[in-house]
């Protein structure tokens, strides 16, 4: 494949006229693949994240010499059985997801990442679930991992848009009573909301022995606030009307959109989740690199401590 064509399999812009959302997963997955195939660099394939450390006792005939050769580190080939995830998606779909200045509505961006990383979760046959939800949860399917269930998550996709005010919280309450213990919890949502609540459920995951990835959807319109001429702002999610000059609000808007998510991104840091921005003009292997680069470390640190504990008991 050449590279101008895969890259128009993560475009947004490209993407945003496909339909089909199950070919549209496979469409980002094949050309995030693709990328990774073309690339000097190992740190988020897919093969690799198939590894654990060597620990005393292995079976040596499960030792991969060829990586031993480049790495100077005995690993483990991992089998199905030892690397099966179990992860569950949440997705933000709350009136405030509706915005797009750029033809890419801030949902339909992160609906096509919740596909496409239902799908790349699928293929490395880990068990993948999704929540959407706004004011109250709108579906609920539970992890699984195979292609029958992977449909059932593309057909609830397809049947959401965007709409009311959002309950990040309520929506993380009942992740928290379903939840069975050690899996990965993907949050995609813009964020904004108040805080407080969101990040205490998201620090209650984490002492669960949750993986917790944040991913935070923006407009690039709401990261530098372009406007040059007068408005009636309209809040998405209660109606309520502003009027402003750009000119006058623009500086404070900016500097409490700052602290808003700084504060978020300090939370996080803190309780060990991993979060990051992806606006919606960025193509969507970015998004999936950050996943990827998040599993690896995650199977790695599980394979180092289990190394640990067996060292402490000889």
């Amino acid at each position: 494949m050449k590279q101008d064509q895969s890259i128009k399999f993560i475009d947004p812009k490209e993407l945003s006229s496909v339909e089909d959302l199950q070919l549209l997963a496979r469409m980002v997955v094949d050309g995030f693949m693709s990328g990774i195939h073309r690339s000097p660099h190992s740190g988020s394939s897919i093969e690799f994240a198939q590894y654990r450390p060597y620990t005393q006792g292995d079976d040596l005939r499960k030792v991969d010499w060829r990586l031993f050769g480049r790495s100077d580190r005995l690993h483990i080939k991992q089998y199905e059985e030892e690397t099966t995830l179990r992860c569950t998606v949440l997705l933000d779909c709350s009136g405030s997801m509706d915005y797009s200045s750029n033809g890419v509505q801030k949902f339909h961006y992160a609906r096509m990442l919740a596909a496409a990383l239902s799908l790349l979760l699928q293929k490395q046959r880990d068990a993948v679930g999704l929540i959407a939800y706004h004011h109250e949860l709108l579906t609920y399917v539970p992890p699984l991992s195979s292609e029958r269930h992977l449909r059932r998550i593309f057909v609830e996709l397809d049947n959401i848009a965007p709409e009311g005010k959002t309950d990040t919280p309520g929506a993380l309450h009942y992740l928290g009573d379903v939840l069975k213990p050690r899996g990965m919890v993907i949050l995609i949502s813009d964020l904004l909301h108040p805080l407080d609540e969101m990040i205490d459920h998201l620090k209650s995951l984490r002492a669960r022995k949750q993986d917790v990835l944040v991913i935070q959807i923006s407009d690039p319109a709401e990261q530098t606030f372009p406007f040059d001429e007068s408005y009636t702002f309209i809040d998405a999610e209660s109606g309520r009307e502003q009027y402003a000059v750009p000119d006058t609000v623009r500086d404070q808007y900016l500097e409490n959109r700052k602290n808003h998510f700084d504060r978020i991104r300090k939370e996080c840091l803190s309780a060990e989740i991993d979060i990051a921005e992806f606006t919606t003009n960025e193509p969507l292997d970015r998004a999936l690199h950050f996943f990827l680069d998040n599993r690896l470390r995650t199977r790695l640190s599980t394979s180092y401590h289990s190394r640990s504990i067996a060292g402490g008991n000889r």
